[in-house]
């Protein structure tokens, strides 16, 4: 019987392990998530992870302190925020589908209508209005 795919995982990070590459569990660098910014507020202690929009901050802020600026809780959030959203939209993060942009330039959303009117395009050539004289069966 084939092994699983866990089994087949273990043993190829065992085999990076041996071979000296990775980190101390055989993970890929590429693999591995870098650890997210966790910033404290600064008035009840209170901690969050940073992120590109900090929504959760901003509720914090908003919700348990009746302020309607962030950044008095949470120093530095705006810049933590800035440099993670130049990360992402700048292919930092090295992936295909860095920025959401693909190796034409377009995004997901902007692919689909174009197929879309192209396909209408193909069916409007393709099929004719009027209707023809002939009946199948007469």
């Amino acid at each position: 019987m084939p092994g699983s795919n866990k089994t087949e995982r273990n043993r190829v990070l065992k085999a990076n392990r041996a071979a000296g590459i990775g980190d101390e569990m055989g993970r890929l660098p590429v693999r591995v998530k870098d650890p997210g910014i966790l910033l404290t507020c600064l008035i009840c202690k209170t901690e969050l992870k940073c992120t590109k929009s900090n929504t959760e901050m901003k509720k914090h802020a908003t919700s348990k302190h009746g302020k309607a600026n962030y950044e008095e809780c949470f120093q530095g959030a705006e810049a933590h925020a800035k440099a993670l959203l130049e990360k992402v939209t700048k292919g930092g993060a090295g992936g295909p589908g860095a920025g959401g942009k693909s190796a034409d330039g377009l995004t997901k959303a902007e692919r689909k209508k174009k197929a879309a009117a192209g396909l209408d395009d193909l069916l409007s050539a393709g099929l004719s209005t009027g209707k023809s004289g002939k009946k199948k069966g007469r």
